[in-house]
C-alpha cells in the first residue's frame, strides 16, 4: 500500500505539470499528448480483450472511437474561438470532479450509485464532484481574465459546461468501470505506477470531450 501511495505521488507530481506544459506550450506538444493517451488507452483496450479472447471486430471499432473521442480536443484548440486555457481549464474541471467525488465519498458516502458496476461510488460522491466541478468554474470565471473563455461566454455556458464534466466524468469513469467488471481486471494496466493504466485515468476524458465539443458546436462558439 505504502509503494502504491509512493509510486501514485511521483506520477502526480510529474504527470500534471507534464500534461499542463503540453496543452499550453505549443500545437505539437499537445498533439503528441493527444497522441500519446490514445495510442496507449487503445492498447490497454486491445490487449484486456485479447486477454480474455474476447477480441471483435465490432469492438475494436467502438473500443477506438471511444478512446479516440479525447481526440476532438484538437479541432477545439486549433480553433481561434477557442482560447487555450480553455482546454486547460476543462482538464483541471475533470480532475477536480474526480478527486472530490473520490474524497467527498469516502469520507461520507454511504449509499451506492452503483455496485454492481462500482463498489465504492457513492451518491454523495458523485453529487461533491458534480457540486465542485460547477464551483471551480465559477471561481474560475469570476476571479480570472474572461480571455480563458470562449468570446461571448455567459454565465450560464460556464454552469453548463460545469455540469458536462461534473456529469459525463463520472459517467465515462463509470463506463470504464463495467467494461473492466465484466472482463474481471482490477486495473487497464500498469504502465502509470500507483494509478494502473491510461483507460484508468483518462476514461473521465473520453466522455468529457466528446459532450464539450458538441455543446459548443451547438451553441455556436465553435464552427
Amino acid at each position: 500500500m505504502k509503494i502504491d501511495k509512493k509510486n501514485r505521488s511521483i506520477v502526480n507530481i510529474f504527470g500534471a505539470p507534464l500534461i499542463i506544459f503540453s496543452i499550453i506550450f505549443n500545437n505539437y506538444s499537445f498533439y503528441f499528448l493527444i497522441f500519446v493517451i490514445t495510442f496507449f488507452s487503445f492498447f490497454e483496450f486491445i490487449n484486456l480483450l485479447l486477454m480474455r479472447n474476447k477480441l471483435t471486430v465490432s469492438k475494436l471499432i467502438v473500443g477506438f472511437l471511444w478512446v479516440s473521442s479525447i481526440g476532438l480536443f484538437v479541432p477545439l484548440y486549433q480553433s481561434l474561438l477557442i482560447p487555450k486555457e480553455f482546454i486547460l481549464i476543462i482538464f483541471s474541471s475533470v480532475w477536480i470532479t474526480d478527486s472530490a467525488a473520490y474524497v467527498m465519498g469516502k469520507k461520507f458516502g454511504k449509499r451506492k450509485v452503483l455496485p454492481s458496476v462500482s463498489a465504492n461510488k457513492t451518491w454523495f460522491g458523485s453529487i461533491s464532484g458534480l457540486t465542485f466541478s460547477v464551483l471551480f468554474l465559477l471561481i474560475i470565471y469570476f476571479n480570472f481574465s474572461k480571455e480563458y473563455w470562449p468570446e461571448n461566454f455567459q454565465l450560464f455556458d460556464i454552469i453548463f459546461i460545469g455540469l458536462i464534466t461534473g456529469l459525463f466524468s463520472q459517467f465515462g469513469d463509470f463506463l470504464e468501470s463495467y467494461f473492466k467488471r465484466g472482463l474481471k481486471v482490477k486495473d487497464s494496466s500498469n504502465f502509470l505506477l500507483g494509478h494502473g493504466g491510461f483507460l484508468d485515468r483518462f476514461d473521465s476524458m473520453y466522455a468529457v470531450s466528446f459532450a464539450t465539443y458538441f455543446y459548443l458546436l451547438l451553441v455556436g462558439f465553435y464552427g
